[in-house]
């Protein structure tokens, strides 16, 4: 059949992309690839939702790559929204009609309902970006309508978060039992695990719901900041005070409690005494969490001026394709992309995304474009060798296991 009422339908879908001004021809392929792989990944409603879904990988022998949505696989849609707001909104309508009445998020939700995963009697959530995406959502779309319903869906949950995942009502946020996949910092973590070696005993392997999570508090601090911007959109003025009053108070409590003086960076503490120090084991790890709350604008600019200079020390976090997730000073790193899931060096360009916001947040924006440089290039040298996307890349060098 003809080919160009399909040519003539996917230029009409692109139409609506943000038009850039690419160095080279490589990364417009990038870009508009990028675009088309999440466009395939969208699949209509079916089973327990009325809404499109997304998938994260379309291989019918992996189960868990096609099976449900996850709020952390969500952000692709800060930028798939430009191409179809519409289908974006939709994916995040998912987890609206499938919450729990008490506000909860699950960890999955899709065809086959909300997915909780329980462990020790308590259900499982994911990471917390769900008010920044739809704000995000609405940015490129412009549907209040969906703002709206967002709004009271994304206030249950935060509330959901505050009593659930505060346990001791100390003002800073504790993973839940089932951590090692709630923070989606799955394995070789160099806080979270015990020991540098893989282990499948999830109680023993996983300790973030036995510390004051500096990740966990931040994202908090960033759903405030959210949920007040779009109160403030809906014109809801007095809600939108009251939800940024919240987001300065957990930003001194973090500034308080996870920065360390010495070493002019945020840490983990323990939940129990609120110390560096877990057993005998040393939380001060420098981790890629340790920049999020410039993205979060939870820390003060002097703060963020001591967390740039770290950020951009090549012997430690500014390396060739970009920020790892581990200093390359610490006695774990390691820049191999041999197994799956490392969160001991590989880059996480979601997670590098958000270092790049935190700059320009702080008016650091040349660095932002430095940043965005490294990992446009790890991409491109990917794509030129093997021609994949990939979950995660080494900081280092080009090879991918």
């Amino acid at each position: 059949i003809p080919l160009q009422a399909f040519i003539d339908e996917n230029t009409q879908l692109f139409a609506s992309v943000p038009r850039i001004k690419f160095n080279n021809e490589d990364e417009k392929l990038i870009y508009f690839g990028a675009l088309n792989l999440a466009r395939g990944c969208m699949l209509p409603p079916s089973g327990k939702t009325n809404n499109n879904f997304y998938v994260f990988s379309r291989n019918p022998l992996w189960g868990w790559g096609h099976g449900h949505q996850v709020l952390h696989e969500s952000l692709s849609m800060l930028a798939y929204a430009y191409l179809d707001p519409v289908s974006a909104q939709g994916s995040q309508r998912v987890y609206m009609e499938q919450q729990d009445e008490n506000g909860l998020i699950a960890y999955r939700h899709g065809p086959r309902g909300a997915q909780t995963y329980p462990h020790k009697g308590k259900p499982t959530t994911s990471a917390p970006f769900y008010n920044w995406i739809n704000l995000e959502i609405y940015e490129a779309g412009g549907d209040k309508d969906f703002l709206s319903d967002a709004y009271v869906s994304g206030a249950k949950y935060v509330e959901w978060l505050f009593k659930n995942r505060d346990i001791d009502h100390d003002g800073t946020f504790e993973w839940g039992p089932y951590g090692i996949i709630e923070n989606v910092r799955d394995w070789y973590n160099a806080v979270f695990q015990v020991s540098a070696e893989r282990y499948l005993d999830v109680d023993k392997e996983d300790i973030s719901d036995e510390l004051e999570c500096l990740d966990l508090s931040v994202m908090v601090v960033k759903e405030l900041r959210s949920l007040a911007e779009i109160a403030k959109i809906l014109g809801k003025t007095e809600e939108a005070k009251s939800w940024k009053i919240r987001a300065d108070q957990l930003s001194d409590r973090i500034n308080d409690l996870m920065w360390d003086e010495e070493t002019g960076f945020y840490y983990h503490v323990n939940r129990d005494d609120h110390s560096w120090f877990f057993m005998t084991r040393d939380l001060r790890r420098q981790e890629i969490i340790g920049f999020l709350p410039m993205w979060a604008e939870a820390c003060p600019p002097e703060r963020a001026e001591k967390l740039v200079k770290t950020l951009t020390d090549p012997d430690k976090f500014w390396r060739k394709y970009g920020v790892p997730t581990l200093s390359a000073q610490d006695e774990w790193y390691s820049p191999y992309v041999d197994y799956c899931c490392k969160w001991n060096g590989p880059v996480w360009l979601l997670w590098d995304y958000m270092v790049f916001d935190g700059l320009v947040n702080y008016g650091y924006n040349d660095l932002a474009l430095e940043l965005a440089d490294k990992m446009i290039l790890a991409v491109n040298t990917q794509l030129s060798k093997n021609h994949n996307y990939w979950e995660s890349y080494s900081p280092d060098n080009d090879v991918l296991n």
